[in-house]
């Protein structure tokens, strides 16, 4: 008896031994998964645009740059500053979600002031950026702010005017980001039948992936001159116009280093 006792001691030692090893490679498992689940997260984080509050103009954020910075993690966002020419080269192209404190965008546009606080920036929205809550095409601008939230001006249709005539004077005189959007087909602008056509990519092309917006105030961006906007914007079909784009990075380089010289020269800030 003892020594069938003991044999069936030591099988019920042996599947208790199988039941914990199980039950440790299920945790180590959840565990791996959870640090992977949390390192996923962190990679996903909001861009975050650092904006010398003595900056105005285009900025373009050009990605998979070879010389490009390295976004700097904090516990907010994934950090970029845009440097005196405007034009941000990032190394990578990361995959942007949300944190704690931004948690409705994923890009953030933070003008530092030099007691070294942060004002974070709404953007003005163009009718062709936004549609009503029903999907429904009626043209309308607005403010966004960091939370998501869009507030409707109301739109004169007034076609003589600015698109943004319809602010308030409030929201003329404060600073904001204006047309916020990707730039590859209108700053680079390979405008070749195959891209088009959708023949070949942008990748295939060498047009690298890049957003670009413009810092300002609305009043004083309508007295800007022409130089002090970028290639490709303002394009009117309707009038046959077709302003050129850029054929490489170092070219838009070029003509960011100068407009920083001219800016100076003509006292614009």
């Amino acid at each position: 008896i003892q020594d069938r006792s003991g044999r069936a001691r030591d099988v019920w030692r042996g599947a208790g031994g199988r039941i914990k090893r199980r039950y440790f490679i299920l945790l180590a498992l959840m565990v791996l998964a959870a640090i992977g689940f949390g390192l996923d997260r962190s990679r996903r984080m909001p861009l975050i645009y650092v904006i010398p509050d003595s900056y105005v103009g285009p900025a373009v954020a050009l990605f998979n740059q070879p010389d490009g910075i390295e976004p700097v993690q904090t516990k907010d966002g994934l950090e970029v500053r845009v440097p005196e020419n405007g034009i941000v080269k990032i190394r990578g192209n990361p995959k942007l979600g949300h944190s704690q404190a931004f948690p409705k965008s994923t890009v953030v546009f933070e003008l530092e002031k030099r007691d070294g606080s942060r004002e974070v920036l709404s953007e003005a929205i163009n009718p062709w950026q936004d549609y009503d809550e029903n999907d429904n095409p009626h043209w309308k601008v607005g403010i966004r702010d960091v939370r998501g939230n869009l507030r409707v001006i109301p739109f004169s249709d007034n076609k003589a005017g600015f698109v943004f005539d319809d602010f308030s004077e409030v929201d003329r005189n404060r600073p904001m980001i204006f047309w916020h959007e990707s730039c590859e087909d209108r700053v680079f602008g390979p405008e070749s039948e195959a891209y088009l056509a959708g023949e070949k990519t942008a990748e295939e092309l060498h047009v690298p992936p890049c957003g670009e917006f413009v810092v300002g105030t609305f009043n004083h961006i309508r007295q800007w001159p022409e130089w002090m906007f970028l290639r490709g914007k303002g394009k009117q079909e309707k009038m046959d116009v077709r302003n050129p784009t850029y054929d490489s990075i170092q070219e838009l380089v070029d003509e960011a280093n100068a407009r920083v010289v001219r800016k100076k020269a003509e006292n614009i800030n």
